[in-house]
């Protein structure tokens, strides 16, 4: 029997390493992912509004590691660890509004990317998560999330 009395782990999220059907040079730290209907099991970049396949974000973006990884199972050690609950950093596009503090997060037009929630019966099962940071109105870039997928 092991006995550890403190285990501290340096991420702020819980992951689990699935495979792609996207190349694997193709997926970055803070891509939105979606499960892949003609592979499954898999997942892809997501793409299109209110994605209701989302499935996570690439962990491991900005200064924030990969936390837990759960599922390490074999053959899936170069999988990206895919942040399933916790804090993570997003690419977030603000074209069609800015995000602030505290607003729902789901999938943009742009590949791989969320955007704030304007139209909440339709984001229904297309959650990302909360936006714990800002990004002006027509910018991209990095948004810390509580990732939170509903």
């Amino acid at each position: 029997t092991l006995f550890v009395p403190v285990v501290a782990i340096t991420g702020a999220d819980v992951a689990e390493k699935f495979l792609t059907s996207e190349a694997s040079d193709s997926v970055k730290p803070g891509m939105v992912m979606e499960l892949d209907p003609k592979n499954p099991g898999k997942l892809r970049i997501a793409s299109g509004t209110y994605n209701r396949r989302v499935a996570g974000v690439v962990s491991g973006a900005g200064d924030i590691p990969v936390g837990a990884i759960l599922g390490n199972l074999p053959g899936h050690e170069d999988a990206p660890a895919i942040a399933l609950s916790g804090r993570v950093w997003v690419q977030c596009d603000a074209a069609s509004g800015a995000i602030e503090v505290g607003d729902l997060l789901t999938t943009s037009d742009t590949a791989g990317h969320a955007m704030r929630v304007a139209d909440y019966p339709r984001a229904q099962g297309a959650i990302i998560g909360k936006a714990m940071s800002e990004l002006k109105t027509g910018d991209k870039g990095l948004v810390l999330v509580l990732v939170n997928l509903q």
